[in-house]
């Protein structure tokens, strides 16, 4: 396996080492807070074909990057994210259905975090989480707002009511192709655990209608 399929949670987790100070931290699902919501709240069953670039940079070291192609796709009541080699083969695969959250690793160490930090990270971006004419909402302990502009989100920042762990995360958001639900460019900067995310997503096909007969938006 080229190293670079292999390479999104050792990033995260040198993320995480940074900020809990230590090289090696072990970390629970309760490590980063937060509520998976059900895979149909995303109200279009698609595959998105990207490329995410991670950043991070712990205390007394240069910023480092490092890049993967990645899928996700909900079809149905499952939520599928992907971590891919540059020739297309899948090194994970975690999956959140009705029965949980499963994992398939084919690489040859394994995943350093709990899959649901990813999971939480793909719906923070993609999921819609105000209701229609709100920018500003409390659920689940924390405060999310959002900045829209034509129907769609520019910023969403999602900030603990309880301030543990501090600070915010920050996700700004470019839409270049209108035909698409989710944006060309998301940008997420995690406060919490000083970390940044780049998703560049370069393909959209639809696998059916609209839920609901909504639109993505």
């Amino acid at each position: 396996m080229n190293p670079s399929a292999t390479f999104l949670f050792p990033a995260l987790l040198t993320a995480f080492a940074g900020c809990c100070g230590t090289t090696r931290p072990t970390l629970s699902a309760a490590d980063y807070p937060g509520t998976l919501q059900p895979p149909t709240n995303l109200p279009i069953e698609a595959v998105w074909q990207q490329h995410v670039t991670a950043s991070w940079q712990a205390p007394g070291e240069r910023r480092e990057e490092r890049g993967f192609d990645a899928a996700v796709q909900r079809r149905g009541d499952t939520l599928t994210v992907l971590g891919l080699s540059p020739m297309g083969s899948v090194g994970f695969s975690i999956e959140q259905g009705p029965d949980g959250i499963a994992v398939a690793n084919h690489m040859p160490e394994q995943l350093p975090i709990p899959p649901r930090f990813v999971l939480l990270d793909v719906q923070r971006t993609l999921f819609p989480w105000l209701p229609p004419g709100a920018s500003e909402v409390e659920r689940d302990g924390e405060r999310i707002t959002e900045r829209r502009a034509g129907g769609r989100p520019i910023e969403r920042t999602f900030e603990r009511l309880d301030a543990d762990p501090p600070g915010v995360i920050r996700i700004t958001y470019s839409w270049d192709n209108p035909a698409w639900a989710v944006p060309t460019r998301a940008v997420l900067d995690n406060g919490w655990f000083g970390y940044r995310l780049t998703i560049d997503t370069h393909g959209e096909t639809r696998l059916g209608p609209p839920a609901n007969g909504a639109d993505g938006r």
